[in-house]
């Protein structure tokens, strides 16, 4: 479709990432990833990330993108249109000193009519499939027990406005992996903040899929760019660290820790109260030092568990004083804006 004379094209994408983070399986499902046979991923860089490469060396899941457009003339829309799918990569096992690599299996991408408004376009779209190894796995109903490989998926939505703006969403997805939401310029905005590894098996079915008219929203964070995000990333991919739960209402103070040692959020949401008023919510990679806190920071802000949280508690002198002091400064800066405001 050609662009008519005197119109603006204004062209906007979304991306989704899905991957499966260091640690994030638990119980007896991780023995074969603490054996080598299955492999957790390294976190997906914040900005740019090379879509095509992550796929094909198995860095990734699937991945899920848009990219739309909309005319514009005096300031109204008077044409849109978008591409893009979803693509699933290979998952690969080892056994021994072999390799096996197990394609995944695509369903076919799901595409809402968009929601056209005289200023902005919404363009919505589901893709995922079966993920390439098969897990053995009990079902509510006969057989009980099923042997092939789960569904993975996230249905994202991106705003093209008339005045160039464009926001994109994560609008569903599996409660397995972690989903990671990037916009036009390939910037990481927001990361799925929960992943439920049992929830997922045991719902893994077309039925209660986007496929078979079901699917459910999942619990979204704010991305955390800069000197946090990357610590975060690198204390993820070290793993050593032990870990600790905080219950859903639960206190940060109520699992003390001492000054030796700091806490980085694995999975959940947390909630930062400032003067005992709901702040602003932190999701992965929220770190937490004891030893950085300022006067100010002990007497206006705490830190409530909104959904059950994972942890990890590592000693202070394994990660960089510099970075740390980075972390703080970040932290301060952002509850003083909040006070503030």
């Amino acid at each position: 479709m050609s662009t008519a004379v005197g119109s603006t094209r204004i062209r906007a994408s979304a991306t989704c990432l899905s991957w499966i983070p260091p640690q994030a399986v638990e119980g007896a499902f991780r023995l074969p990833f603490s054996l080598g046979i299955a492999h957790y991923d390294a976190p997906p860089p914040e900005s740019a990330p090379d879509v095509d490469g992550l796929l094909a060396t198995d860095a990734i899941r699937f991945a899920n993108q848009i990219q739309a457009w909309v005319d514009v003339t005096d300031g109204q829309i008077t044409g849109y249109g978008m591409d893009g799918g979803g693509r699933l990569g290979n998952t690969t096992v080892r056994l021994a000193s072999r390799r096996f690599t197990f394609a995944g299996v695509a369903l076919p991408d799901l595409t809402a009519p968009p929601e056209v408004h005289p200023d902005r376009v919404r363009f919505i779209q589901t893709a995922g499939g079966h993920t390439g190894a098969a897990v053995p796995r009990r079902i509510p109903h006969p057989p009980y027990m099923r042997v092939s490989a789960p569904l993975a998926w996230s249905t994202i939505a991106l705003t093209v406005c008339a005045d160039g703006s464009s926001r994109g969403e994560l609008a569903a997805a599996s409660p397995f992996p972690r989903h990671y939401l990037y916009d036009s310029v390939g910037q990481l905005t927001f990361k799925s903040a929960l992943i439920r590894y049992r929830t997922w098996l045991r719902r893994s079915e077309t039925s209660t899929s986007p496929w078979g008219g079901a699917g459910e929203s999942v619990p979204l964070a704010p991305a955390r760019s800069g000197v946090e995000g990357s610590l975060a990333d690198s204390i993820l991919v070290s793993g050593g660290f032990r870990q600790h739960h905080l219950p859903a209402g639960t206190m940060l103070a109520e699992r003390p820790i001492t000054a030796r040692e700091v806490q980085v959020l694995l999975d959940g949401l947390l909630v930062i109260e400032i003067d005992e008023k709901p702040a602003v919510e932190a999701g992965p990679g929220a770190i937490f030092d004891p030893a950085t806190r300022t006067k100010e920071s002990k007497e206006h802000v705490q830190v409530r568990a909104k959904t059950d949280c994972r942890l990890a508690v590592l000693p202070r002198d394994q990660l960089d004083s510099q970075a740390l002091l980075g972390v703080a400064a970040q932290q301060t800066g952002r509850m003083r804006e909040q006070v503030g405001g």
